[in-house]
């Protein structure tokens, strides 16, 4: 089943994300299956504030479980989180049904 995650840091986070950056790439890599996509929420400079996460995994609770034992979680770098189903309707230009 996909989940849309739209996660936003807690303010002033910027240095812990930095500081557990590649062991959160390290986590993403071991559920690369899951991963539908990833990246990061940029603000105006550039700078990292968040994140949006479509994953296919088999319920709401995998995907929280996803969520929680993020790194950038441990380290509480996330404020708010979001976690609803998805379905996809265009991919690469094309529509998807």
């Amino acid at each position: 089943m996909l989940f849309a995650i739209r996660i936003l840091d807690r303010p002033g986070m910027a240095e812990a994300r930095r500081a557990v950056r590649a062991a959160h790439i390290a986590f993403l890599q071991q559920h690369a299956a899951s991963l539908v996509l990833a990246g990061p929420v940029m603000d105006a400079e550039g700078g990292s504030i968040g994140s949006v996460r479509i994953v296919d995994v088999p319920d709401r609770a995998a995907a929280e479980r996803m969520v929680a034992e993020d790194p950038f979680a441990k380290a509480g770098c996330f404020g708010e989180i979001r976690i609803d189903p998805y379905r996809i309707v265009f991919k690469d230009g094309k529509l998807a049904e």
